[in-house]
Order: structure tokens, then sequence, then C-alpha cells
């Protein structure tokens, strides 16, 4: 198996607990892991999963989870007023009403919940995935092509759960267990991998935030 973010060659493993195993690949030039096709939710499966999340907008945890990622990863580096788009917005896109609320622009793309497409023409001053790039299959032409919607100046700011330090810690780690979960990266195949597009690493908060800033000829 090619490497679905970098195309290097990744080799298989097992995780298991006492109750279940699956099999990933591993990237040996990057680092990345996916998750094996084989064990893949089908497009109907993921919808469900993800409806049971509790990502409640009137929840004050969820509020304050999402509020950090605003205040950290976006605010920083968005100008006022700037085009936003919500990558992965979910069913109930709490990200996209706080960032209207604050005098930004937000589109919004979910391909469970709001499949719409003029985002693909337009360009913006950053682009959000919260809680949304370990649910990529194809990450590298995924966010290869979210690459090409950023403007010159603008940025991509990502949360997702980084891979644990130790690989041998991989088959415990809670955040492989939910099955929706296919894609799994540290901060530098990130920074690798967007770093061929003109960006350069901006900020980053372990375990799970990190910004890239579009260099002006990028």
């Amino acid at each position: 198996m090619r490497c679905p973010l970098c195309g290097g060659p990744a080799q298989p493993f097992a995780a298991s607990t006492r109750k279940t195993s699956r099999t990933y690949h591993r990237c040996g030039s990057c680092g990345f892991v996916a998750l094996a096709p084989s064990a893949r939710l089908s497009r109907a499966e993921e919808k469900a999963r993800y409806l049971l999340h509790d990502n409640d907008p009137a929840d004050r945890g969820y509020r304050d989870f999402v509020g950090d990622f605003v205040r950290r990863a976006i605010i920083p580096f968005a100008a006022p007023g700037d085009a936003i788009l919500d990558f992965g917005s979910g069913p109930r896109p709490l990200l996209a009403a706080t960032l209207a609320e604050l005098g930004y622009h937000c589109d919004l793309y979910d391909p469970c919940f709001a499949a719409t497409r003029a985002w693909r023409r337009r360009t913006y001053g950053l682009v959000a995935l919260h809680e949304v790039a370990e649910h990529i299959a194809k990450p590298g032409a995924e966010l290869a092509f979210l690459a090409g919607r950023v403007a010159p100046g603008g940025a991509i700011a990502i949360r997702t759960r980084f891979q644990p330090s130790l690989e041998e810690d991989f088959d415990a780690w809670w955040y492989r267990m939910d099955p929706a979960h296919v894609s799994f990266y540290t901060p530098s195949c990130l920074e690798r991998f967007f770093g061929g597009f003109g960006f350069v690493l901006a900020f980053l908060a372990p375990p799970d935030t990190i910004v890239f800033r579009k260099t002006a000829l990028g």
C-alpha cells in the first residue's frame, strides 16, 4: 500500500486490544498511519456514527472546546471579516456559528450534512478542519485541494489528535478506537506535507492543534 498522505511505501501492522484487532498501514517515509481500507465504515455507517457524537451546541463543555480552537487557532491567523471555510462542518456547525458571531463570513462543507460545491471555486483567508482530518480516507488529495483554496498569506487550521510519541502506545490509544477515525497524523508529517504547497508552520499546540500559514508565493 502507498501512503494516502505522501505516497511513500506503507507497511501493515495490527493494533489489538483484548476485544478487537484492526489492521493499519504506517508510512516509512512520513510516519502517517491509515486504517486498512477493508476495516473502514461505509458512508451510511459513517454518517450514523457522526450522529451519535455528543456535539450539542448548547453544551457548555463543547462550546468551550470549540471556543478554545477559535481563540488559539483562528483569530490570530484570520483578518477581521475574512472568508473562512468550515470543512467538515457536521450536522450542527457550532464552529461556523461562532465565527459568524465574530464577524467572519463562513462557508460550510460536509459530505454528509452540507454537500455544497460553490466553495470549490473560492479562496479563503482561512480553512478550518475541526476534528475532521482523522475522518479523511484520502488526505493527500483532499488536503492538497484545500491548500489550493487558501489565499496567499492565509492559513489552514487543524484540530486532530496527534499520534502517540511511542509506536507501542498506539494499540491502547483511545483515539483510534472510534471506527470512523481512519487517518492519524504527526505534526512532522503535516509540516512536511504542507511545506510542499508553500506553507510554513505558524502554531503548534499538542496534543491536537496545528496551524500553517501560506507564504505570499504559495
